[in-house]
């Protein structure tokens, strides 16, 4: 590691003090106008993406909701007409089609051949389907749901392979005894079921046992970046703002005040070595310092005249 110089800090004060000392007008101003233009960038810029990020994350939400329900009214179909008019198990076949997991799926697959940034899962960590099993993300949603059996659903935004997506899950808990005839032992499935998918996953769940979840994702991609770049857009035309309006504020204050100023100040300098030296007063400027020079001006001449007075009485007193 490079020590710094011994120096260093006396350099540091000696900076803040000069800092400190630097009244000039363009001193003033950069003291008013820095802290202005911070305020107005965190409050201006950050404002506008925190409002657009969550109104595009809002949008997303309801879009989400909206599909998420689509999946469930094809869940509740299949359990409501087709389980009824065509039975799910048979001695001889099993029917793939009258699973409510996976006609929902199936359906959003063919969505997602349109539209590969929304999808439809309902991962889960011992799934009958292998396909259905759960990536190391969803296992950690399934757990924030075991860990918290009140929690209602989770949602959020997470990078993929289509960019920037935002996800909403709701978990899937066992809450009714005829789900475990399927899903309990092995020995009371189906024997068409067994024979299909092997007995080796989708069995042992437990009543009210979160087994997976639901999770839909909706793409945010292009609002989350649009949000990025309105917000530096307004970020860019504040500092021009600021720099426009540095420079015109500074440029009229050395025109009607700094440049009057300093003439008015060496006039009336000169005036205080040479009595006689009359004060002009600049032509141009704030009234207020053109007032101040003439005020000088009168002080001047009435000094003068005393001191003349003055000089006239001396040999007088002295006879």
């Amino acid at each position: 590691m490079v020590a710094l110089p011994t120096e260093a800090p006396g350099l540091r004060r000696s900076w803040r003090a000069r800092v400190a000392a630097d009244t000039s007008t363009q001193g003033v101003v950069r003291r008013i106008l820095i802290p202005i233009l911070v305020v107005s960038l965190v409050v201006g810029a950050g404002g506008a993406y925190y409002l657009l990020r969550y109104r595009a994350l809002e949008t997303a939400t309801k879009t989400a909701r909206l599909m998420l329900t689509t999946a469930l009214a094809i869940r509740g179909y299949i359990n409501d007409r087709v389980q009824v008019d065509l039975p799910q198990f048979t001695a001889e076949k099993f029917h793939q089609a009258t699973v409510p997991s996976f006609a929902a799926q199936t359906v959003y697959r063919q969505v997602q051949t349109g539209f590969p940034a929304y999808s439809y899962r309902e991962p889960a960590l011992n799934p009958t389907s292998p396909s259905d099993r759960a990536t190391p993300f969803e296992v950690e949603l399934i757990n924030r749901f075991r860990a918290d059996p009140d929690l209602p659903e989770i949602r959020g935004v997470r990078d993929s392979e289509d960019g920037s997506v935002f996800y909403l899950a709701k978990p899937i808990k066992i809450t009714q005894e005829t789900c475990l005839q399927c899903h309990g032992a092995p020995q009371r499935a189906p024997p068409s079921m067994v024979a299909f998918y092997g007995r080796e996953n989708g069995f042992n769940w437990r009543l009210n046992e979160v087994v997976g979840v639901q999770t839909m994702t909706v793409p945010v991609e292009h609002e989350l970046r649009g949000a990025v770049e309105l917000a530096a857009m307004i970020a860019g035309g504040l500092l021009l703002v600021f720099f426009v309006t540095y420079w015109a504020l500074t440029s009229s204050l050395n025109i009607v005040l700094v440049r009057p100023l300093v003439a008015l100040a060496r006039a009336a300098d000169s005036a205080s070595r040479k009595a006689e030296q009359e004060i002009v007063v600049p032509p141009s400027g704030a009234s207020e310092i053109r007032t101040l020079g003439e005020a000088i001006e009168r002080l001047r001449v009435s000094l003068s005249k005393a001191m003349d007075q003055l000089g006239a009485s001396r040999p007088a007193d002295k006879g």
